[in-house]
């Protein structure tokens, strides 16, 4: 387990994707984007998100075993 949490740790992408989740959490449980910008904003933080994880994808050169 910890050799994992090491590899994953060092992924940009896995970083990525962990900081998506929680803000998802967060949302679901607080609604706290809502507070802070428009639905019309919201809909371009999640295409750049799908950008940025599709750019880190592609950058991506060597799987988590070889980290």
């Amino acid at each position: 387990m910890k050799v994992w949490a090491s590899r994953i740790i060092k992924s940009k992408t896995m970083i990525f994707s962990m900081v998506l989740a929680v803000i998802g959490v967060l949302q679901a449980s607080t609604d706290f984007l809502s507070t802070v910008m428009s639905p019309h904003a919201f809909g371009y933080l999640t295409l750049v998100s799908g950008i940025v994880a599709a750019v880190l994808r592609v950058l991506t050169t060597q799987p988590l075993e070889d980290k």
